[in-house]
């Protein structure tokens, strides 16, 4: 094979020997044929050498994995570590492969050792993947940096691998793992040094300790690998997946970054000809189909799994220099074993002038950070293909692409990392506490970022019946619930835009009295509390709201409402203080106030039945609000936001609690659903587009009948109905926003409608063909896709079903018709 060399001066193996200690211990080692075995020239560290014996009709092979011969450095090469990992991980996703035996009798080889199987496949020496399509380049890069988030994912007390953290000594203070890797291999650089010239090593190990930052995003920690690079992975023969991940020497419990920025080392790196240093430095990545730095650190947050602490890539660029400064230490280790004759690699000499150029890029890599303005993962995911950077014809004002922006790079920053957060802060809180229903930290922490950044309240847009708007229009805004519908259980809420609180909001804000405002409106806004919308009733199909059937009796004093509601949202939350709730003020139908005195009303029997209904202020702690239980959405709970079953049993309020007046409900109605549609159907969007780049990715990763999935026929149609589909319901949506704006809500019904009818059944086909792209992990807890589908189903029902829209649209449009004859 290209990939061994025969045995190396002072590494010979005793095959005799080593194969009478074997047998018995290796499945299909036999005493009957010679073990024969080669060494692996790839790889510097711990000799690897290639076992195999000629049995009738195959070959059986093996791999050996052992510490090299001769005086070692402290803590260096340990096989023994190893071993345990990998026979830790083969329970994990983790790829790797299956381990045998560890042997630590140094009689037997000369020094301890492990025996694994052989993976055939291929290794990538070279990052720019030469002789591989431009799709396959993509794939493997994404294949790598999934394998990566798998591993930070791993429970390292489940796999039995929790005493590897480190561990505080009593009465010193604890230290980061930057902190320990750059004491670490200080110490090993200053132990390898040969007398040459490290001037710029010198530089970097001084400005390392002068910049070493000490917040909490640096305690973040996982198992990680330690020399994660493409030539460390085994990939299938033709596939773009990784079969295992190699070489475990220095694999901890650590900052994810280390490997992360391991791979992105190759960006760095030049290409040398004729050498091991091969890197992507000067390669056009787009056009060779390799993932770009921003692409690939974009691509591992929003694959991360692993808990991280404010966001997993905080202070990229100083764990990159680190890395760097790692590398020239280790190289500088290389070195020297070449100088003392007991490199395990004929190559090892040329380490030396490897050691200066990765100190100096180290040097510049920390020089450069002081002038960037951004976060690596948030530079470009405002350019071109960004929700807003390609429609026509709306004019946007400077403030939205202000936030815009600001949106975007708070989004990949903070939120798509701390998905996982909220879900794994949410499981413990509840076990600890006996309850779903909790409020979680993380939302809180975000939303202080949030309120800092200027994205708050940001659905309160330009209206001439309230002076609370920042300065959005609806079209605006609805291109940041594009934004916020990509991750639609986390984003609204840290922008205080989530239902039903923003309806809710913005009918305070239009119709409430300034007492209610200041007691409701004031805190709601300042996201201290939450709230709750009381409209459908389990015993009449309320999708026709003249059915309803709670009564708001008016009393001296007051008011007393009784009645049954369900799918009442936000109720279940902890923090839920006040429910609009919607009943008869009327049920025999005098009519409003207003009702009477407008003598031009065309349908006086309608007219009645509209004035029946009132909305009214209910505290959630008030006497007689009875709330019987949640209620789950395709077995969903939505916790710890939750949507309840509401007894009102003789709640009493004050007169001041009436909205706007007695009869006014269907107003007060049809001003809070016109907006409120508008963001359910962006966020709709918003999750469209990202169950299509995950099908995307996902198509081109896996192979079936011989080629990667993206080149069967139903998968490219449906690539293509997506888009079109997606891009039809945006423009529709965006429409019916700039009718709101230019004519109001009232003339704009009809395009409100249509959007209600199109993005849900859109959504839910396009995330239905993402759901079938990823087999049977599409309709599990693994990713989003099944609590995405779950979403657009109920959204068919939810603000009215479907059937109600369409009528609506068809008796708009057949007025329409009759007016042109």
């Amino acid at each position: 094979s290209s990939e061994t060399v025969a045995i190396r001066k002072g590494h010979e193996l005793d095959l005799k020997r080593l194969a009478a200690y074997l047998v018995g211990k290796i499945p299909g080692l036999t005493h009957a044929v010679p073990l024969e075995a080669r060494q692996f020239s790839h790889g510097q560290s711990n000799p690897t050498f290639l076992l195999s014996q000629k049995l009738s009709g195959r070959t059986a092979r093996w791999v050996l994995r052992k510490k090299p011969p001769g005086k070692l450095l402290p803590s260096a090469h340990q096989v023994e570590r190893e071993y345990e990992i990998l026979s830790a991980l083969y329970q994990t996703r983790v790829p790797v492969p299956v381990v045998y035996h560890l042997c630590t009798d140094p009689s037997v080889v000369g020094t301890p050792f492990y025996v694994m199987e052989y993976v055939p496949g291929r290794i990538f020496k070279d990052p720019a993947l030469p002789g591989v399509s431009s799709m396959g380049r993509y794939a493997i890069y994404q294949a790598a940096i999934q394998v990566a988030a798998d591993l930070h994912s791993v429970d390292i007390h489940a796999v039995g691998l929790s005493h590897l953290a480190k561990k505080p000594k009593p009465g010193k203070p604890v230290m980061s793992y930057a902190e320990r890797q750059l004491r670490r291999w200080t110490r090993q650089f200053e132990a390898s040094r040969t007398g040459d010239d490290s001037k710029e090593m010198d530089a970097l190990i001084k400005t390392l300790n002068d910049t070493l930052p000490s917040d909490s995003a640096m305690f973040a920690q996982c198992l990680v690998h330690g020399d994660f690079r493409i030539d460390n992975l085994i990939f299938h023969p033709t596939e773009p997946r990784v079969l295992a991940v190699l070489d475990w020497e220095l694999s901890t419990v650590g900052h994810p970054l280390c490997d992360v920025t391991y791979l992105c080392m190759p960006y760095y790196l030049p290409r040398i000809p004729n050498s091991a240093v091969q890197g992507l430095k000067g390669v056009n990545c787009r056009k060779k189909g390799i993932l770009t730095e921003t692409q690939l650190l974009r691509a591992y947050v929003n694959n991360a799994k692993a808990p991280a602490i404010d966001r997993p890539i905080a202070h990229f660029e100083f764990h990159l220099a680190l890395t760097f400064f790692r590398m020239a230490a280790i190289a500088q280790g290389v070195y020297k074993r070449s100088k003392l004759g007991n490199a395990s690699s004929s190559k090892a000499h040329m380490f030396g002038m490897f050691v200066e150029m990765c100190a100096g890029i180290g040097n510049m890599v920390l020089k450069s950070a002081e002038q960037e303005a951004l976060p690596k993962e948030c530079q470009g995911v405002d350019g071109l293909g960004s929700p807003g950077s390609l429609i026509p014809r709306f004019k946007f004002s400077v403030r939205f692409e202000e936030k815009r922006k600001a949106l975007l790079r708070f989004m990949q920053e903070f939120i798509y990392p701390n998905e996982r957060v909220a879900f794994k802060q949410h499981t413990e809180l509840a076990k600890q506490k006996g309850t779903r229903w909790v409020h979680l930290p993380i939302i809180e922490k975000l939303k202080k970022v949030a309120k800092k950044r200027g994205l708050w309240n940001l659905f309160l847009t330009k209206s001439p019946h309230h002076s609370f708007d920042q300065g959005l229009t609806n079209v605006e805004y609805s291109v940041l619930c594009e934004i916020m519908g990509r991750v639609p259980w986390l984003a609204p809420e840290v922008f205080n835009c989530s239902a039903p609180d923003t309806g809710n909001m913005e009918v305070l804000a239009m119709y409430g009295t300034k007492e209610q405002q200041e007691k409701w409106l004031t805190p709601l806004m300042n996201g201290d509390i939450r709230s709750a919308f009381g409209m459908t009733e389990p015993r009449v199909a309320s999708s026709d709201a003249t059915n309803i059937e709670t009564t708001i009796t008016p009393t001296e004093d007051g008011y007393v409402i009784n009645g049954h509601k369900w799918w009442t949202s936000g109720a279940m939350d902890p923090r839920c203080s006040v429910m609009i709730v919607m009943g008869k003020t009327d049920p025999r139908g005098k009519g409003s106030e207003r009702k009477k005195k407008n003598k031009k009303t065309r349908n006086k029997k309608n007219a009645k039945k509209h004035a029946q209904q009132s909305m009214i202020l209910v505290p959630m702690d008030a006497k007689g609000v009875n709330v019987k239980r949640p209620l789950t959405v395709f077995g969903y709970d939505d916790a710890p936001h939750g949507h309840a079953e509401i007894v009102l049993q003789n709640v009493k309020v004050p007169k001041s609690s009436m909205l706007l007046g007695e009869g006014r409900g269907f107003e007060i109605a049809q001003g809070r659903l016109g907006p409120g549609r508008i963001h359910h159907c962006m966020r709709l969007i918003g999750m469209a587009e990202r169950a299509l780049e995950m099908m995307v990715n996902r198509v081109q990763l896996r192979t079936t009948f011989g080629e990667p999935i993206a080149k069967h026929g139903g998968i490219v149609r449906d690539i293509a109905l997506s888009r079109v589909e997606i891009d039809q319901c945006r423009l529709l949506t965006m429409q019916a926003a700039e009718m709101i704006d230019r004519v109001g809500n009232r003339l704009a019904r009809q395009h409100v409608a249509m959007i209600k009818v199109a993005a849900p059944n859109m959504a839910l086909k396009v995330v239905d063909r993402a759901i079938q792209s990823y087999g049977g992990m599409g309709v599990c807890q693994d990713t989003v896709l099944a609590y995405m589908w779950a979403c657009c189903r109920t959204l068919r029902l939810a603000d009215g079903p479907d059937e109600v829209h369409m009528r609506t649209i068809a008796k708009l449009e057949m007025r329409l018709q009759r007016a042109k004859l």
